[in-house]
């Protein structure tokens, strides 16, 4: 829970280190792996690491690649590193979900049922506090947005205002993080919804703050204004609906919840808040125009770096915002191709499992889609790189993978 809690929590840095500034989602990752990996014997990995090895295999190549030629550039290899460590979280977050679909950790099914309640719940306390303490007043933003409707206003004035004075420099805390903030909240609205489905009986207590913060969450989803998370999301009812249909279990309850939610965008439509919703995805181009200048600029890079790399991603640098153009600018075309293969691994990954939806369980509805969630950010996060919570998605993802995978195991001995 401490987990789900600090991860929407990405504009508190605590402290400089080596690898960067250091901040609390950041240790919490960390601190949570790292009890994985020295509470549990390196066998109780093996499931969760036979089930990802083509993806550990391949990152394992990428990232000795990009040290080496950081070397040959008389550079320290940090980033690499840094990889290096967020690969053994996916390990350790992918082993603990394996032990808790395993039964091997009694009574965590039932308390990650709390996983959305609980990082819902901090996320809008850390933003009233940040609010107040930077003068943000949200409801006369709200209303100069949608006076205007320009969802620029509401992301500078709100979302950039709210993160400044916490320890991050002013390129640090722009609004571009509330993409992975609410990204965290996705997630643990996916987590939890898994929980919820799958295991002993739900409690009434647990059954109210699942739909009351599963409302909450839709609603934090809507006003980020995030297009990447907002895209992400919209992937899970849309597979849950084609699952229904294609294994003949459509409800009354579905269709009626279909037409709901097609009612409800139609009248948010009208509303100013709709419009809002509406220019930042169909008539704001500034996002469109500025990620079609970082792959021009992207390219014109390339011609002097295709091979061994040597660009600079991060920071003050242009990004192309993706994950195979970033890496082939920083570290040349062979560490480029290392970068594909992963992509392609995770996108044949969700295909096959997408596919074979209707013919699973429900509780596996939300686990495909939570790949989701990283195969949308290494397309348009900044740096070119897995931001955390897309390692802690995947990890969930893949520690699922393995105890499905050691349940056919079983029903084959059987």
């Amino acid at each position: 829970m401490l987990l789900f809690a600090a991860l929407p929590l990405q504009w508190f840095a605590l402290a400089s280190t080596p690898l960067g500034t250091g901040r609390l989602h950041q240790v919490a990752i960390f601190a949570f792996s790292a009890i994985v990996w020295v509470h549990y014997r390196l066998v109780s990995h093996l499931p969760a690491v036979r089930v990802a090895k083509p993806f550990l295999v391949a990152n394992a190549y990428m990232l000795t690649v990009w040290a080496a030629i950081d070397l040959y550039n008389h550079s320290l290899p940090l980033g690499a590193v840094q990889e290096g460590l967020y690969v053994g979280v996916f390990i350790a977050i992918a082993t603990y979900f394996y032990r808790v679909a395993s039964g091997m950790e009694p009574g965590t099914v039932e308390m990650l049922r709390w996983a959305a309640p609980v990082a819902c719940t901090v996320l809008l306390v850390a933003f009233a506090v940040s609010m107040v303490m930077n003068g943000v007043n949200p409801l006369a933003v709200l209303q100069k947005t949608v006076s205007s409707a320009d969802p620029e206003i509401f992301q500078k004035q709100v979302f950039k205002s709210s993160f400044g004075g916490f320890g991050l420099d002013d390129q640090a805390a722009r609004g571009n993080l509330r993409h992975e903030i609410f990204g965290a909240i996705l997630l643990s609205m996916l987590v939890s919804t898994w929980a919820m489905r799958f295991g002993s009986a739900v409690t009434r207590a647990q059954t109210v703050a699942y739909r009351v913060f599963m409302t909450l969450g839709v609603v934090l989803l809507a006003v980020s204004l995030s297009r990447s998370i907002v895209i992400a999301a919209v992937v899970w009812p849309i597979i849950a609906f084609v699952r229904s249909m294609r294994s003949g279990q459509l409800s009354n309850r579905q269709i009626a919840l279909a037409f709901g939610t097609v009612t409800g965008i139609g009248l948010l439509s009208v509303t100013g808040f709709g419009l809002v919703i509406f220019n930042r995805f169909l008539t704001d181009t500034t996002g469109y125009d500025a990620r079609a200048q970082n792959y021009a600029g992207a390219v014109q890079t390339l011609k002097q770096h295709w091979l061994i790399g040597g660009a600079q991603t991060s920071g003050a640098h242009v990004s192309s915002h993706n994950f195979v153009v970033d890496n082939w600018l920083r570290a040349g075309i062979f560490v480029a191709i290392a970068a594909l293969a992963i992509v392609i691994l995770l996108v044949a990954t969700w295909f096959r499992m997408a596919s074979q939806l209707h013919h699973m369980p429900d509780w596996m509805t939300p686990v495909v889609a939570a790949l989701a969630l990283p195969l949308v950010r290494i397309g348009t996060s900044g740096g070119g790189l897995i931001p955390p919570d897309e390692w802690v998605a995947l990890g969930f993802v893949f520690g699922i993978l393995a105890y499905r995978h050691q349940q056919r195991l079983q029903q084959l001995e059987d």
